[in-house]
């Protein structure tokens, strides 16, 4: 049962880490509307759904055994999320100190993070769907 909490939990963060990266880049377009803070909020709940997906994620991993060819996948997966999070960790971080406020240096660095960061969500996730729809991972179906 504990395994199956994770699938639940794991759609809030992404969504979350999603639109706050959304929310960032159309706050260059139509700055002073509050996108800014509304990235930001959704930055830290992104973060902290990140944390509760991580932990409920080392908890679902325990129910696959040392034997299943899953194994690779599932240590892959497990890895891309802990990067993820710290990636949006260190976005979080940096978001804070500059108060929001960057050179134009800063501001492509504070880019290339988001970017990266978009692009281990969607690794992360396409793992984590070969978990599930090509192991069984989760699932009523007997593991292999």
């Amino acid at each position: 049962m504990p395994e199956t909490i994770h699938p639940l939990v794991i759609h809030f963060p992404i969504a979350l880490l999603l639109s706050s990266v959304l929310l960032s880049w159309s706050n260059l377009i139509w700055p002073g509307k509050g996108l800014d803070k509304a990235a930001w909020y959704t930055l830290l709940l992104g973060l902290a759904g990140a944390a509760v997906s991580i932990i409920t994620g080392l908890i679902a991993a325990q129910a696959v055994p040392a034997n299943s060819p899953a194994l690779q996948t599932l240590t892959t997966h497990r890895l891309l999320g802990i990067v993820t999070f710290v990636i949006f960790g260190l976005q979080t971080i940096c978001v804070w100190r500059s108060k929001g406020e960057y050179s134009k240096g800063k501001r492509i660095l504070h880019i290339v993070i988001q970017l990266v960061g978009v692009s281990l969500i969607v690794a992360t996730g396409a793992l984590g769907g070969e978990l599930v729809y090509t192991f069984g991972v989760g699932t009523a179906v007997p593991l292999p």
